[in-house]
């Protein structure tokens, strides 16, 4: 299990990948998370890229950076950019298909 706590850099946590009345992301035997919208964000990060984000979210890095050479990354600098531009950019995309079914996005 991870805390949605678990900072990701720049100011962005697993919290912004989900709903705000979810406490901790329980991850299956499969490992799929319960949140669907979660789900939706790690589908669109590669394997490798998944891996960076999870090293992050665990701790084993501080940065992006750390976070991408834990996971043997021959540019650790640039894989981890990588990573922290697209998770950030699938999170807001799920915030915004969220908003859409809600209605929100509808006035």
């Amino acid at each position: 299990m991870l805390s949605l706590d678990a900072g990701l850099g720049s100011g962005m946590s697993l919290y912004e990948l989900v709903a705000a009345d979810v406490d901790l992301l329980d991850r299956t035997a499969g490992g799929v998370y319960e949140d669907a919208r979660l789900n939706g964000v790690l589908r669109g990060l590669k394997p490798v890229e998944r891996q960076v984000l999870f090293a992050l979210a665990e701790g084993e890095g501080t940065t992006w950076t750390e976070a991408a050479a834990v996971t043997g990354a021959a540019d650790p600098q640039k894989l981890g950019e990588r990573v922290r531009r697209k998770a950030k950019r699938l999170a807001a995309e799920q915030r915004r298909r969220t908003a859409l079914r809600c209605g929100e996005g509808l006035r």
